[in-house]
């Protein structure tokens, strides 16, 4: 494949429909240990491009989203906040003449803008300590970091009417990036979808959800792409300046992931860097051949800190599939191929002749889908030794097996709980 077929493949999987086919593919070795500051590989896996890493989280669970009324509620009260504001300022500017006037009024518009800002982080802390802490489960804390997204889509809005708004007031400084860097770690393609789904739009998807007191990682499977963002604000420094270079951003970035450029044909993979971030954050999209990775980078810590991940599950150029642990005892086969905690898990069934089956699908007591007319699913590996089962009219076929990175537990039924292990997701 040309190096502008994979850009234009990569590009794509943001685009792609949840209605694309799953493919076959095939088992890698076993990655080596993470390093302590740049992301690594996922465990089991060494062909696929490395991922920004919690360690052992102090939680984990999976969790399917679906409708909420209170928690749709909740966001349609913050959207006619929001909404409200903007329509004052908008009635009081409309009344004003003096120039001075109305920058006063588009800098008290603004200081809500940081203040808000500065409640959502607060917001996603408290709602990680809680869930670290067991004080509230899974649907709790997505509804929550749900929430925080659509409540940043708001403030993402009034940035973009305060900003409108400038050109009557020219000396009035907006600080349009200022904001824009911090509302990076709170919104993201998973939030939003979970968002959708507690409205009841679209349908009802399983989300694996890691945290500890250094960050928290999310991943679904959307359609044939999986998807997986990570925040570490551990990493973060705002405090700690850099006088780095944008060259110097792109290469610090693209060299965090070191199978990304062994693959490149010409050594450098393609990418775009924009350091219109402030507060010593830059943002890079790194195109290649299985996907596509937005990176975050602090420019003071050198480190990544905020990361999210699209990789083709199908085609020529998917991502590689774990070691296949199969189970034909009845007359349905069952294939199933081993991943990390979080990571993308190919579930295949068929019948005594190899022809697929379209058969119910559970974790443990958990349904998560339908094999479809292909005989194949995606959906998120939980952490810990879980139990995958099929079932197809009056047959059920059963395959027990353990994430890479986890020791093996006796624990082969049930829902997906938590599994104390050593990996690095």
């Amino acid at each position: 494949m040309s190096r502008v077929s994979r850009i234009l493949l990569a590009a794509l999987l943001v685009l792609c429909s949840p209605s694309v086919a799953f493919g076959i593919g095939v088992p890698a070795s076993t990655a080596s240990p993470p390093a302590a500051k740049n992301p690594v590989q996922p465990p089991g896996f060494n062909n696929t491009s490395s991922h920004l890493t919690l360690g052992t989280p102090t939680r984990s669970d999976t969790f399917a989203p679906s409708m909420s009324l209170s928690t749709t509620l909740e966001m349609d009260r913050n959207e006619l906040l929001g909404q409200k504001k903007r329509y004052t300022l908008d009635e009081r500017l409309s009344k004003v003449e003096d120039s001075s006037k109305k920058e006063q009024l588009l800098i008290k518009f603004r200081s809500d803008i940081e203040v808000q800002l500065s409640e959502l982080k607060s917001e996603e802390r408290s709602a990680s300590g809680q869930f670290n802490d067991q004080e509230i489960g899974a649907q709790k804390y997505v509804q929550r970091l749900a929430l925080i997204d659509s409540k940043g889509k708001d403030v993402e809005r009034s940035i973009e009417y305060m900003i409108s708004k400038r050109k009557d007031v020219i000396q009035f400084p907006p600080d349009e990036w200022k904001l824009r860097t911090d509302l990076i770690p709170l919104q993201s393609r998973i939030r939003d979808y979970a968002a959708r789904s507690f409205r009841g739009e679209g349908d009802s998807r399983s989300l694996y959800v890691a945290a500890t007191e250094d960050g928290v990682v999310l991943s679904m499977v959307n359609g044939n792409q999986y998807i997986r963002e990570a925040y570490r604000p551990d990493y973060r420094n705002v405090s700690k300046s850099s006088q780095l270079s944008i060259s110097e951003v792109s290469n610090l970035t693209v060299n965090s992931y070191p199978w990304i450029v062994k693959q490149s044909e010409s050594g450098t993979p393609h990418s775009d860097t924009d350091v219109r971030y402030k507060k010593g954050a830059s943002k890079t999209l790194i195109y290649y051949s299985q996907g596509l990775t937005e990176a975050y980078l602090d420019t003071g810590t050198e480190k990544i800190y905020r990361e999210i991940q699209y990789k083709l599950l199908t085609g020529n150029n998917h991502v590689p599939y774990g070691t296949a642990i199969r189970n034909n005892s009845t007359n349905l086969e069952l294939t199933v191929n081993r991943t990390y905690p979080g990571g993308p898990l190919r579930v295949e069934l068929t019948d005594s002749s190899g022809e697929p089956v379209q058969g119910k699908i559970a974790i443990g007591e958990t349904p998560v889908g339908n094999t479809g007319p292909s005989g194949t699913m995606w959906t998120v590996s939980p952490r810990g030794t879980y139990t995958v089962r099929a079932t197809h009219n009056s047959e059920t076929v059963n395959v027990t097996l353990t994430p890479y990175g986890i020791p093996s537990t006796n624990s082969t039924s049930g829902s997906p709980e938590e599994m104390v292990g050593t990996a690095q997701i």
